[in-house]
């Protein structure tokens, strides 16, 4: 087991577990994977009425709560990604109507979100989350650059203060702000996707894949972060392939089968045995 750059432990396979590897990859003891959901939803924020871009998804429709999680199962080529994608504004939706607080919205681009409050963090932090060769603390502060600028010209310092700040709150590893984002881990690139958009203070933010790839220790510091946000009135949308994290994060989960809602299941009653069911088409 390799952490931070330095061998940490060597063992014989037949002497250790899972509890022991992720000790030693995290440096702490993981007694909880996901962290307990404390936070209670409270009234609708964002609803989605018969959402339709032919064939790709059709007649969707869900509602998500002030700080709730929402997540997002099915199988890989179901839709939710391409669901999430036009709500956004990145893909286009052929019919369909958004409501946030109860009154109807359009969005047609990204800046439209962006601009009623959405933040999205997209499955593909690489190529769509990060300009790689831009420094941590200019990715950190894309979304917010109006905010941080005197008429067009933008402040430096505020600048500088605003990612400095958001890079510790979500503890990203670096020697500084200032080198490329290419030069991160997996785990901490994504807590710099993170970070941008928490900096914006968001309404709703929609996560695809939050923790694909990255290491356990950025996945429990994300879901920490998660728990965070909700407490505060932050609304999340999570999709994800992992039907643990799927299951021990949210509050409720909605199945996509064929770009179509299969169900929705409350966390109290969802198994995997559960959501595969729905996911597959059966009932």
């Amino acid at each position: 087991v390799m952490r931070d750059g330095q061998t940490i432990s060597t063992r014989p396979t037949e002497e250790t577990g899972m509890d022991q590897i992720v000790n030693d990859m995290v440096g702490r003891v993981m007694s909880e994977y996901y962290p307990v959901r404390t936070n209670v939803p409270g009234d609708e924020v964002f609803r989605v009425e018969n959402f339709t871009q032919p064939g790709v998804f059709r007649d969707v429709s869900f509602s998500v709560r002030k700080g709730e999680i929402l997540g997002v199962a099915g199988l890989m080529g179901a839709g939710r990604t391409e669901i999430m994608r036009a709500i956004f504004g990145v893909d286009p939706h052929e019919s369909g109507k958004l409501y946030l607080e109860g009154k109807e919205i359009t969005i047609k681009k990204p800046l439209d979100a962006i601009n009623h409050g959405f933040g999205f963090i997209t499955e593909n932090r690489k190529s769509e989350g990060l300009i790689l060769d831009f420094s941590i603390g200019k990715n950190i502060a894309l979304p917010s650059e109006e905010r941080l600028a005197k008429g067009h010209v933008i402040n430096a310092k505020a600048e500088r203060d605003f990612s400095e700040e958001l890079s510790h709150r979500l503890g990203v590893k670096a020697q500084s702000i200032d080198l490329a984002a290419s030069t991160l881990s997996g785990g901490n690139q994504q807590k710099v996707v993170i970070a941008k958009w928490v900096g914006m203070h968001p309404k709703l933010l929609i996560l695809d894949e939050p923790t694909r790839g990255i290491d356990i220790g950025a996945k429990k510091d994300i879901y920490d972060l998660m728990n965070e946000l909700t407490a505060k009135g932050v609304s999340i949308i999570m999709v994800s392939s992992e039907l643990p994290e799927v299951i021990g994060m949210s509050d409720r989960i909605m199945v996509i089968h064929e770009g179509r809602v299969a169900g929705i299941v409350d966390h109290k009653d969802a198994t995997q045995t559960r959501i595969m069911t729905l996911a597959t088409g059966g009932e």
